[in-house]
C-alpha cells in the first residue's frame, strides 16, 4: 500500500512540476474534470502561445474483471492509476480541434487468481491438477511510461468560463506477466507445464499492447 501511495504521489508531482515550468509563460489557465477509458480524474491546462499548449492530469479507476485463458477462468481486479503529460497543437486558428502527444505515467495492474473447473481442477500446461491449496495467480502490469498520440477538442484559450474537452487516441505499452503457482502443485505437475501456462497467459495479454483512450470532460478557464 505504501508503494502505491508513493507512486501516486510521484505521478502527481511530475504533473504539477510540468505545469509550474510552463506556467511562467502562460497568460491564462484552465482546470478540468473528465472520465472515460482511463478512469475519472482531474487536470490542468496552460497555453504556450496561440497555437500550442500543455496539459497534465491524474486519473484512476478500479473494477473486478474475469478472463479466460486455455480453459482456465481467472477472477481478478483491474486497477488503473496514472498521470499524464501532454503537448497540444492547434492547427486551425478558429477551432479548438487539436493534435495531442505525450506520455502516461502509470501504475496499472491486473491481478487475478484461477477458478477451479466443474471437476475441482486447475489446468496448468497440459495437466489438470486438483485444487488442494491456494489458487495459482497471475499479475499483469504495463510499462511505467507509455507514449500517447491522439486528437481532441478543447484546452485552447478563448474566453473565461466553462467549456468542454474531448480526447480520442491510443497509448502503447507491452504488458508484462508474472504467474505464481503455490509449491504444493509441484506434486502434480512439472515446471515445464508451469512455464507453458505462464507463456499462454503472456501470449493472451500481449494482444493488448494498444490501449484505446476516450475521455470527455468539463473545463473551467479563469
Amino acid at each position: 500500500m505504501g508503494q502505491v501511495k508513493r507512486q501516486v504521489k510521484n505521478a502527481a508531482l511530475v504533473a504539477m512540476a510540468a505545469l509550474a515550468v510552463f506556467g511562467s509563460t502562460a497568460h491564462a489557465q484552465e482546470i478540468y474534470v473528465h472520465g472515460g477509458t482511463l478512469g475519472a480524474g482531474i487536470g490542468a491546462a496552460l497555453p504556450l502561445n496561440s497555437w500550442a499548449g500543455v496539459h497534465a492530469e491524474f486519473e484512476g479507476l478500479g473494477f473486478s474483471h474475469s478472463v479466460n485463458v486455455d480453459q482456465n477462468k481467472y477472477d481478478g481486479h483491474l486497477k488503473l492509476l496514472q498521470g499524464g503529460l501532454y503537448l497540444d497543437v492547434f492547427p486551425f486558428q478558429s477551432s479548438g480541434f487539436r493534435l495531442t502527444a505525450g506520455a502516461l505515467i502509470n501504475d496499472n495492474e491486473l491481478s487475478a487468481h484461477a477458478v477451479p473447473n466443474a471437476d475441482g481442477n486447475y489446468k496448468i500446461g497440459d495437466d489438470y491438477v486438483p485444487a488442494v491449496g491456494a489458487a495459482p495467480s497471475a499479475t499483469v502490469t504495463l510499462p511505467r511510461v507509455m507514449p500517447y498520440v491522439g486528437i481532441g477538442y478543447g484546452h485552447k484559450p478563448v474566453s473565461k468560463g466553462f467549456g468542454l474537452t474531448f480526447d480520442l487516441g491510443v497509448a502503447y505499452g507491452r504488458p508484462r506477466t508474472h504467474y505464481n503457482v503455490p509449491a504444493i502443485y509441484s506434486m502434480f505437475t512439472t515446471q515445464a507445464n508451469i512455464d507453458e501456462q505462464e507463456q499462454k497467459i503472456s501470449n493472451t495479454v500481449e494482444r493488448y499492447k494498444i490501449y484505446p483512450v476516450l475521455q470527455i470532460g468539463v473545463t473551467y478557464r479563469f
